[in-house]
Formats: C-alpha cells, sequence, structure tokens
C-alpha cells in the first residue's frame, strides 16, 4: 500500500446571528488553536473528528501534515478581521506543507461571520484553489450544520454526526478518513446528493436516544447497509442562524449516482413528514421547580435551562433559574455553570473562604433578567482547566479560564470566567463539587450534557426560561431565512433545493 501524505485541518464554530456578543480571534485561541505538530499533541487519544483523522492516517501508515485547527465556543458571528486571519494561515499553512496526497477537514457548516453567511463553503472554495481540482478532500459536519448545495461543489466527500448529543465525532472522523483513502487506493469514484428542506427543525427534540431524529437517524443507517451508498447524513440545521443556508438539509454519499439521489430524496422526505414531532411545550422555571421539588428520587433532578446553552449561543449569563432558586432557599442544590468573569474576578481578590457581596449575571443579557445580588461564601478557587472524562470529547483539555465555587444559603453555584456548557461533570468536580450528592441540579445545558449525566440523573425537566437560545422561533426578528419556511409559515412542499 503506498504511504500518502495526508493534511488534517479543523475549523470549527456555530454562530447565533442574534447574539450580541461577537466571537474574536481571542475566543478560538481559548478553545482550540493549534499549528503544525501542536495539533498532534492536542487531539491525538481524544475521541473527536481530528483523533479519529491521525488514528486511520496511522493506521493506514500514512504521513501525517498537521495545519491549522481553530475552534470556538458558539456565541456571535465571527469578526470579519479574525476570519481572515484563519484563513490566510489555514492556506498559508497547506503552503508551506508542500506536496499532499489528500486533506481531510473538520468542520461544522453553521458558521457565519460578518458579511459572509457561508464561510466555510468560501474557505473550502479557497482551499481547492489553491491544492487543485484533482487533490481528495474529505470532510466531517455537525449534525446542525446549516448547508447548501454548493458544499459538493469542492468535493462529494462530506459526513455528518449521528449522534446527539455527539458522541460519535470520532467514528465519522475515521470515516472520512477511510473513504478519503479509497479514493487513494482505488480510484473510486464517489457522488453526493443533496436536499434542503424548508424547515427549521427545534433542536431540544433532535436528541437521537429517543424521538424523531433517532427515528430517522436509524433509518439513515439502514440505507448504509447498500454498499453502494457509504454515507447518508440527515443535518437538523441551526435555527439560531438568519441566513440563507438555514434550515434542515440531506446529503447523501455513494458510488451509484442514480441511488445516492433517490437516497436523498427519501430521506428528506422522512423528515418532512416527521416535522411536527420535533415541537414541545416546555414548563415555565416555577413550575418546573415545583415539579422537581415534589418528586422523590434517589438520584439529582436535573432543570436544564436550555434558553441559555451556551454551546447554542446563548450567553451564559442570564438570572431566572438561578434566582427562582436563590429565592425557594434550597437545600442541597447546585446551578452552573455561571459565566460571569467581574463576580470571579472579585471571588479572586477576595480568596477562599471570603463572605462578599455579589451582583450574579445578567450583565451580557439584562433584557432575559437582571443580576442577582447575593452574599455568598467562597468555598474554592481554580484556575479552571480540567480533561474531558464523559464519552463526549474524551480526554480533550479544558480551560474554564478561571472557576469559583460560591455558596449561597445551601445553594452551590459555580463561576466561570467563559461561557461554557456543563457537559462534563468534571466541570465540577475538579473544583471539588460531586453534583451526584445533590437534590436539583440547575444547568446551562441542551441535549449534549446527557451523555455524561444521564446515569448520574433520575430526571430530566427541560426550562422554558428566557435567553437565546429560546425554543420558540417566533421570538426571532428573522429577515435573511428563506421564506416561507416551517413552522413560521404554512406549506406544503417542503423541498427547497436539490443536488
Amino acid at each position: 500500500m503506498a504511504s500518502y501524505r495526508i493534511g488534517i485541518a479543523f475549523f470549527y464554530h456555530e454562530s447565533h446571528t442574534f447574539s450580541p456578543v461577537r466571537t474574536t480571534l481571542d475566543d478560538f485561541i481559548q478553545e482550540g488553536y493549534h499549528k503544525g505538530e501542536e495539533i498532534l499533541a492536542a487531539y491525538t487519544g481524544t475521541k473527536t473528528e481530528v483523533g479519529g483523522f491521525i488514528d486511520v492516517v496511522r493506521e493506514k501508515g500514512g504521513t501525517l501534515v498537521p495545519l491549522l485547527c481553530a475552534a470556538a465556543i458558539p456565541s456571535g458571528p465571527v469578526t470579519r478581521e479574525t476570519y481572515e486571519v484563519i484563513r490566510i494561515q489555514m492556506l498559508d499553512a497547506i503552503e508551506q506543507a508542500g506536496e499532499m496526497d489528500g486533506l481531510l477537514l473538520a468542520l461544522h457548516g453553521a458558521m457565519v461571520v460578518e458579511g459572509v453567511t457561508d464561510p466555510e463553503v468560501e474557505m473550502l472554495a479557497a482551499i481547492r484553489e489553491k491544492v487543485g481540482e484533482s487533490l481528495p478532500i474529505a470532510t466531517t459536519l455537525d449534525m446542525h450544520a446549516n448547508l447548501g448545495r454548493r458544499i459538493l461543489d469542492f468535493t462529494p466527500l462530506h459526513f455528518g454526526f449521528k449522534t446527539y448529543p455527539h458522541v460519535d465525532m470520532y467514528e465519522q472522523g475515521c470515516k472520512a478518513a477511510t473513504m478519503l483513502y479509497r479514493q487513494l487506493n482505488g480510484g473510486t469514484r464517489f457522488y453526493a446528493s443533496f436536499v434542503k428542506l424548508r424547515a427549521l427543525l427545534p433542536s431540544l427534540n433532535m436528541r437521537t436516544a429517543k424521538g424523531p431524529m433517532r427515528d430517522l437517524v436509524e433509518l439513515a443507517k439502514k440505507q448504509e447497509q447498500d454498499a453502494d451508498i457509504v454515507g447518508a447524513s440527515i443535518f437538523g440545521g441551526f435555527p439560531y442562524a438568519d441566513i440563507p443556508e438555514a434550515g434542515a438539509s440531506v446529503l447523501v454519499v455513494g458510488t451509484d449516482q442514480e441511488k445516492t439521489r433517490k437516497t436523498a430524496s427519501f430521506l428528506a422526505q422522512q423528515v418532512w413528514e416527521n416535522r411536527e414531532r420535533f415541537v414541545i411545550a416546555l414548563p415555565k422555571v416555577r413550575d418546573a421547580l415545583q415539579s422537581a421539588l415534589h418528586i422523590q428520587a434517589d438520584k439529582p433532578i436535573a432543570l436544564a435551562d436550555i434558553s441559555d446553552n451556551p454551546l447554542s449561543g446563548g450567553t451564559g449569563d442570564t438570572t431566572e433559574l438561578l434566582r427562582e432558586m436563590i429565592a425557594l432557599d434550597l437545600e442541597n442544590a447546585l446551578f452552573g455553570a455561571l459565566y460571569d468573569d467581574e463576580s470571579l474576578q472579585a471571588c479572586m481578590d477576595a480568596g477562599a473562604g471570603a463572605m462578599l457581596r455579589l451582583s450574579l449575571g445578567g450583565k451580557l443579557s439584562p433584557e432575559f433578567g437582571p443580576p442577582v445580588e447575593v452574599e455568598a461564601k467562597i468555598m474554592a478557587l481554580t484556575d479552571g482547566v480540567f480533561t474531558n472524562k464523559g464519552p463526549m470529547n474524551t480526554g480533550l483539555l479544558v480551560d474554564t479560564n478561571g472557576a469559583a465555587h460560591i455558596r449561597v444559603g445551601g445553594l452551590d453555584i459555580l463561576l466561570t470566567g467563559r461561557a461554557l456548557s456543563a457537559n462534563d461533570p468534571e466541570l465540577f468536580r475538579h473544583i471539588g463539587i460531586e453534583p451526584t450528592t445533590k437534590r436539583i441540579l440547575g444547568l446551562k445545558v441542551k441535549n449534549h450534557f446527557r451523555a455524561a449525566f444521564d446515569p448520574l440523573v433520575s430526571q430530566v425537566i427541560y426550562v422554558d426560561a428566557p435567553g437565546l437560545a429560546s425554543n420558540d422561533f417566533t421570538h426571532f426578528a428573522y429577515t435573511q431565512i428563506p421564506r416561507p419556511i416551517w413552522p413560521l409559515d404554512e406549506i406544503d412542499r417542503g423541498f427547497m433545493e436539490e443536488g
């Protein structure tokens, strides 16, 4: 078998266009910004797409050519200046790498840059121009990607996650790399077919453990049992991006063009027919808390503050759930993580054991609730650095930019120096908080946390609190999405774009 030089790169951001926060180069640096050999040190042994790339290339006896990896936590659009810096560095890395035989690229699919609604496709176009038309390229994509047909212009090899929580990132990275090698070794010709749907699907009910997305993903997997279909991806889309590419889609990769087209059309029709199943009603904060208090269980009850989930673009500092938990004077309860660098710094200055008055949260998104005034005891402080031990992003180093464990009455609160979803128990454990000992958990999360927390809790109650990631799309003043579109409009025909 020939020994190939394979480039690996990573460019990842999910952009919430209604967020007041802009995503800068510092945000990428804080989350994950690696060049050259740094990439191998950061991702080897991790259950990530890049970890999958690395393992397959090494298994095949190839030479890894690490280029650039840039990832940031979901937030507002990426600044144009930041995008240009990353784009130039990516292209420079490719040029300096010399001759390559293939390229593996981990993308999200829902990035938005100021003035550019589909920057990942623009990056692909620039890369294709740099490397030429013949170099094989394969990508991985997030299940919540907002795609347009143009992504097929640069390569047919695109593979989306099939799990939410995303615990198959590594497997999809392995698949992308394996298909790239199949093209290199056998000259296999791949085709891709794409269908865009006129549907904004609420992601809350997109979990793949049960519900409509589970059924659809199982149907997609069934199509892949045909040897001519190597990848069938259903993308739920990211509904908090007001762009022409917003909405659900289906992308199928295969070696038989007609089968690929028919499979994409069939799966898209199934998505359309199941759209109503994605809509669910949620309790308000006070009702949710009362329900939790009446449940007798031997494990914690988790209240998920989905509208301020940082991995949906929430600011991580809204206060309605926190305010109600404090007002109820809950004992043996935990809230977190609350992004409040001002309060965190005050805790750092005062030191562990101190009592001080704090004005918690409500600074970035005061329209969703003002700060909560409290008297708090500082229980512990850390630098906020820990390693994920749960099933999602296993082995990946996380930096919260500092952390403080404070206590208000019987309520433990975790403060962090940047917005982070509580998706791994190590977020709490690294500072000495054991979530399994609590009766009530108030978490700024949506679905990813369930990969690690489902075995630890007795029940999850999703909460309808104010926030940027509300499950009710009528709260958003869309101007750029394609209209008509379900559920904002009544329409009969669900297909918008096919190819």
